[in-house]
């Protein structure tokens, strides 16, 4: 009976080892050395990607509109309005009923590609919606690249580019498709330009502030 209760009372103890060593005591996933960057770059191996965009705080309530334009041979051929709202949200504090409003200060972008399907969702404090667009591939070679801007806080009725989803293009020397220049988009104009110039297609996220109409 004393051996009987001792192999009990060894078999049966509270678990007080650390969450990461309970789903993996074995470290097979190597979660001490695994970063961000590495999860970051295993999601864009999967056709994902996130970005979040810090647009700055406010003082007042305004019309935000979030906007897709279509561009072929760097001249626009689509636009559309993908939201049409206001910049404030509603939040909850911990066991309280009564509601508060403040305003948003960034829009996270969260997107997947899968051939010819480009899918977005727009998360902000106070809402999220998902846009997905089908298009045809400018070369049946090319390839598509996101871009992004960091110079992002808002201005009164200017456009603010948020990124680009921008085909690749033929190397008129050597025939192949290359995709190459600038990655922060708001660090050299020039360059920007030159990027978007050479590419025959892309998509251009944006939103826009705008005074509220009565």
């Amino acid at each position: 009976m004393l051996i009987s209760s001792n192999l009990f009372s060894q078999q049966y103890q509270r678990d007080t080892r650390i969450q990461i060593l309970k789903e993996d005591g074995n470290n097979l996933y190597k979660t001490d050395q695994i970063t961000d960057i590495d999860l970051l770059q295993a999601l864009e191996l999967s056709g994902i990607s996130i970005n979040k965009f810090q647009i700055g705080s406010f003082d007042k309530k305004y019309n935000l509109l979030i906007l897709i334009d279509e561009y072929k041979d760097n001249k626009i051929v689509k636009s559309d309005t993908l939201f049409n709202d206001t910049n404030e949200y509603i939040y909850f504090r911990t066991g309280e009923k009564e509601y508060f409003k403040d305003y948003i200060d960034q829009i996270k972008i969260i997107s997947k590609t899968q051939d010819t399907v480009l899918t977005f969702q727009f998360i902000t404090y106070g809402v999220r919606f998902k846009k997905e667009i089908h298009h045809k591939k400018y070369d049946k070679e090319s390839f598509y690249n996101f871009r992004t801007y960091s110079n992002t806080r808002w201005e009164l009725n200017v456009k603010i580019p948020l990124l680009v989803y921008a085909s690749s293009w033929k190397d008129k020397q050597y025939g192949f498709q290359r995709f190459c220049g600038v990655v922060d988009l708001s660090s050299n104009i020039e360059k920007t330009n030159e990027l978007l110039t050479s590419s025959p297609h892309y998509y251009s996220i944006s939103y826009l502030i705008q005074e509220l109409k009565d």
